[in-house]
C-alpha cells in the first residue's frame, strides 16, 4: 500500500461501512418502514460526520467535490430547497373545496410530518451519493465496493429462493402479499425485481468489460489471465440473478433488466466495434430467456396470459392522479404526502376497496407531491447524469465498466417507474444511488490524478 492510501484510511472506513449499510438495508422488508429507515438515514449520517471530521483533521480535500457536477448537484439542491419551502407557514393554503366549505392548511404540505421524513430520506441518500464519489473515483476502492453489490444482490437471489422453497415466508413471517412469488425480504416482487435487476446489470457490465479488455488487446498478447473463469463467474451470476427475476414474476421487472441489459451488451459491442455480433448473441439472449420462463416462469407466464401487460385499475389510478396534480400543478401536495392527498380526488370506477398510497409510478408521484417545475428536477439531474455518462463512454474517459452499469440502471428504473415505485424503496433507492455515483465519479476529466488513490 503506498503512501498516498495510507493517507486516507477516511476512505478504507467509509467503503466498509457502507457495504454494511448496503447489505443490511433490505432487512427487513427492504426497509420500508419509516422507523426501519430512519434507523439507516442516521447510521449514514454517523458514517458521514466520521468521514469529513477525518477530512478535516487530516486537512485533505474531497477527491470529487460537488463543484465538480455543479448540475446535478444544482438541480437536487433546488429539490431539497422546494421540500423546505412546502414547509414554510405562509397562511391559509386551500387544499379541497365542497360547496361554501374551504378545508385550509398553514403551509403548502398537507402533512408537514410527512415532508420532513422525506427530506431527511433524501438527505441521507445525497449524503451516501457524496460518499460513494470519493470511494468511486479510486481504481483500487471501485471495484471492491461494486463487487460487494454484487455479492449483496445474490446473497438476497438466494435466500429468496431458500424462503419461497421452505414455506414461502418473509423472514420466517407468513407472507400476506405475493403468495408463490419470490421476494426475498421484500413485501412487493416488483420492487425485489428491481433490486435484482441491479445486480444482474452490475454483474454483466463486468463480464462485457473482460470481453472488452480481450477484444481491444493485440492477438500477439495472447488472453487476459483469468479470463475463461471470470466470465463463467460473471456468467453464471448473471444467470441466477435473471432466473430470481424470472422467479418474482415481475412483468416489467423482467423487461426493464432485459432493457437494461441489451444496454450493456449494445455498448460493449460498440466499444470493441463488433455490432455485427448482435446477430449472434440475440439468438443465445432469447434462448437463455426461453429456457428460464420454460423452466422455471410458469407463474410469470400465467400471469401475462391472464393479465397481459396492461392495467385498467392502473389506468384509471393515472388519470386520477392527474387529476390530483391538476389541482396544484406548480405547488404539489408536499413532500411524501401522495397518500394522504390522493383520496381529494379518489373516485369509481377505481376500486375503493384498496388504500392507494402510491401511484406506481414515479414520474406522477414527484409532480403529485412536489409540482411539476419542484418534481421535474430529480428527473432532469439523473437525465443529465446519463448524458454526462455516454459523454464520458464515448471520450474513453474513467471506468468504462461503472460507467455502462450506472448508465444501464438508469435505464432499467426509467422503464420500471412508469408503472411502479420501486425507486421509492429505501433498500433500492440506496442500491441504485451508489452504482449511479460510482459511474459518476469517473467521468470527470480532472479527476484522473486522483484514481490511483
Amino acid at each position: 500500500m503506498n503512501d498516498q492510501s495510507r493517507s486516507r484510511p477516511q476512505n478504507r472506513f467509509a467503503l466498509w461501512a457502507l457495504l454494511v449499510l448496503f447489505a443490511l438495508v433490505p432487512l427487513p422488508f427492504a426497509s420500508a418502514r419509516p422507523f426501519i429507515w430512519t434507523i439507516w438515514g442516521i447510521y449514514a449520517g454517523l458514517i458521514a460526520t466520521v468521514f469529513f471530521a477525518w477530512q478535516l483533521r487530516s486537512r485533505s480535500q474531497l477527491r470529487v467535490p460537488l463543484t465538480a457536477h455543479p448540475v446535478p448537484t444544482a438541480l437536487f439542491g433546488l429539490t431539497f430547497i422546494a421540500l423546505l419551502l412546502q414547509l414554510v407557514p405562509v397562511g391559509a393554503v386551500p387544499i379541497l373545496a365542497e360547496g361554501n366549505i374551504v378545508l385550509t392548511a398553514p403551509q403548502t404540505s398537507v402533512a408537514p410530518g410527512q415532508t420532513v421524513l422525506m427530506l431527511l430520506r433524501q438527505l441521507s441518500f445525497a449524503l451516501v451519493a457524496v460518499l460513494i464519489m470519493q470511494l468511486g473515483i479510486s481504481d483500487k476502492r471501485r471495484p471492491v465496493l461494486l463487487h460487494g453489490l454484487i455479492v449483496i444482490t445474490l446473497a438476497y437471489a438466494a435466500y429468496g429462493l431458500v424462503a419461497l422453497r421452505t414455506g414461502d415466508t418473509i423472514l420466517g413471517l407468513p407472507k400476506w402479499a405475493y403468495l408463490g412469488s419470490l421476494t426475498g425480504s421484500f413485501v412487493n416482487r416488483n420492487s425485489f425485481a428491481t433490486f435484482l435487476g441491479f445486480g444482474a446489470i452490475l454483474t454483466l457490465a463486468h463480464g462485457c468489460a473482460v470481453l472488452k479488455r480481450q477484444a481491444e488487446r493485440h492477438r500477439d498478447d495472447g488472453w487476459i489471465t483469468g479470463l475463461r473463469s471470470n466470465v463463467i463467474l460473471y456468467g453464471a451470476a448473471y444467470a441466477f440473478l435473471m432466473l430470481a427475476i424470472v422467479g418474482t414474476q415481475s412483468r416489467m421487472g423482467l423487461f426493464a433488466a432485459l432493457a437494461g441489459s441489451v444496454v450493456v451488451i449494445v455498448a460493449a459491442l460498440l466499444a470493441i466495434r463488433r455490432l455485427g455480433l448482435l446477430l449472434v448473441l440475440i439468438p443465445l439472449g432469447v434462448g437463455l430467456i426461453v429456457a428460464l420462463l420454460w423452466l422455471f416462469g410458469g407463474g410469470l407466464l400465467e400471469r401475462i396470459e391472464w393479465q397481459g401487460f396492461g392495467s385498467d385499475s392502473r389506468l384509471l389510478l393515472y388519470q386520477q392522479v392527474l387529476d390530483l396534480i391538476a389541482l396544484r400543478p406548480l405547488t404539489g401536495f408536499g413532500g411524501g404526502t401522495f397518500g394522504i392527498a390522493f383520496p381529494i380526488v379518489h373516485q369509481l370506477p377505481l376500486s375503493p376497496d384498496l388504500a392507494w398510497s402510491m401511484a406506481h409510478n414515479t414520474y406522477l408521484t414527484l409532480w403529485a407531491e412536489l409540482g411539476l417545475i419542484a418534481g421535474s428536477m430529480p428527473i432532469l439531474a439523473v437525465g443529465f447524469i446519463a448524458f454526462r455518462l455516454l459523454q464520458a463512454m464515448r471520450q474513453d474517459i474513467g471506468s468504462w465498466t461503472a460507467q455502462i452499469a450506472a448508465f444501464a440502471v438508469i435505464v432499467q428504473v426509467a422503464i420500471h417507474s412508469t408503472v411502479d415505485f420501486s425507486l421509492e424503496i429505501p433498500a433500492n433507492t440506496f442500491l441504485f444511488v451508489a452504482i449511479v455515483a460510482a459511474g459518476l465519479a469517473t467521468t470527470s476529466r480532472a479527476q484522473r490524478g486522483n484514481s490511483h488513490r
